[in-house]
């Protein structure tokens, strides 16, 4: 895993087909199980890094909170990588971490 931010909290998560998504500077990377196909998700251009990831317990929907001027967390579907909500926090600048519960 070239790349993985091992200061990210929930930093690793293996899906039901074998696949593996962890964050790497300012995207998130699924790859598949056998290392052959990788999968991006860009961070905001606000963002100035990834503070945490956290998968769904059902594997649909992936939380990634990112670092900037205004608390970000995103949750993606994981099927079609399409982000399905964003939750902004104005008041709560994330310089330091936001992190997903």
């Amino acid at each position: 895993m070239f790349g993985l931010k091992s200061n990210v909290k929930e930093n690793l998560h293996l899906l039901e087909d074998g696949s593996h998504v962890y964050p790497a500077g300012h995207t998130v990377v699924i790859v598949s199980s056998d290392g052959k196909t990788h999968r991006f998700i860009p961070g905001s251009p606000e963002c100035e890094g990834i503070s945490a990831i956290m998968l769904s317990p059902n594997k649909k929907l992936l939380a990634v909170a990112e670092r900037a001027e205004k608390a970000v967390v995103s949750v993606y579907d994981m099927q079609t990588l399409k982000r399905r909500k964003q939750l902004v926090a104005a008041d709560v600048g994330s310089r330091v971490s936001v992190q997903c519960c």
